[in-house]
């Protein structure tokens, strides 16, 4: 699988967390019993699998872009700039839920209102990527760029999604398994 292959599986993958999430910020709405474990478990993997090997990943290949074509860096710099934003966002909502699943008292509103910020800006930015960034890889890198970004790369197998699950993300692969399909 070439890198642009990954970003898109990993877009994929994303997605489908995403939806775990609003489902369990549509329970807190309710004020319905809410899985805060399954939310930090999520927010966890959000936090150092996209944030730490995807994000960089993509910022290679931007970097890439701009040498290729650097009429593009204008479209292409905010990717970058919303990659340190959505880190931020993320831990500061794994932060939140943290407090809430050792048993803190956090109020509903404020646990949704950060919950679906964060979900909305990781919306609209894979959107950005996937209508505008890798259609511009696509059609400007070559098979020999795409691999060099991946040389230059510490690869890292997908904790969850990958062929082996690591252990602190069993349940999240069970929930994920017995709720998709």
């Amino acid at each position: 699988m070439n890198i642009l292959e990954q970003l898109n599986t990993d877009h994929d993958h994303v997605t489908q967390l995403l939806a775990i999430l609003e489902s369990q910020l549509d329970h807190v709405h309710r004020a319905e019993s809410t899985d805060f474990e399954l939310l930090r478990d999520v927010m966890h993997y959000m936090t150092h699998y996209p944030d730490r090997v995807h994000h960089p990943m993509e910022n290679l290949v931007i970097e890439r872009l701009i040498e290729r074509d650097p009429s593009i860096r204008d479209t292409a710099i905010p990717i970058v700039q919303e990659h340190r934003v959505l880190f931020e966002k993320g831990e500061t909502f794994l932060e939140m839920i943290g407090r809430v699943a050792d048993g803190e008292m956090v109020l509903r509103e404020d646990i949704e209102a950060k919950g679906r910020e964060y979900v909305e800006f990781l919306r609209t930015h894979m959107k950005k990527e996937d209508d505008e960034l890798f259609p511009l890889a696509e059609k400007l890198l070559t098979k020999e760029d795409l691999q060099q970004v991946a040389d230059t790369l510490e690869r890292r197998a997908d904790p969850v999604f990958g062929a082996i699950v690591e252990t602190q993300y069993e349940e999240l692969y069970a929930f994920i398994q017995q709720n998709s399909g």
